[in-house]
């Protein structure tokens, strides 16, 4: 637990409003509150998730609300 709440203070801190992350097993679904995300920001996302998590960018599954 402590883990997401550091990876989600990391994903705000990149200039999200607001973030929150799901674990299931091995996979993380992250849903953003942004009305587009670009390239760069999902692989800056991805970066922060797979180096403060563990995971595999493949099991990263990121959305928009």
């Amino acid at each position: 637990k402590n883990a997401i709440m550091i990876t989600e203070n990391l994903i705000k801190n990149k200039g999200f409003e607001d973030v929150l992350i799901f674990v299931n097993g091995d996979s993380i679904s992250v849903v953003i509150k942004a009305e587009d995300l670009n390239k760069e920001q999902i692989a800056q996302i991805q970066n922060i998730i797979q180096r403060e998590m563990q995971v595999e960018i493949s099991n990263i599954h990121i959305s928009n609300k």
